[in-house]
């Protein structure tokens, strides 16, 4: 299990739930102190932004195993 978790997968895998948690209690703590809370459409650009953020991180991440791939034949 440790072999795993310090594997490039395991430390990219365990940065997104990070990410991913970060994300949802910042989402809460916005949607519980704002006066009139999160609307429809602050929501959905927050999500919207998120998204592309894993897609950019989940594309570099392809990007960076092809490279390192390549380096070990």
């Amino acid at each position: 299990m440790r072999k795993r978790l310090t594997s490039d997968l395991g430390v990219y895998a365990l940065s997104g739930v990070f990410s991913l948690v970060v994300f949802v209690v910042a989402l809460w703590i916005l949607s519980t102190t704002l006066p009139d809370g999160l609307g429809d459409r602050q929501l959905a650009g927050l999500v919207v932004g998120y998204l592309l953020f894993v897609g950019v991180y989940a594309v570099a991440w392809f990007i960076y195993t092809g490279i390192d791939a390549r380096e070990d034949v």
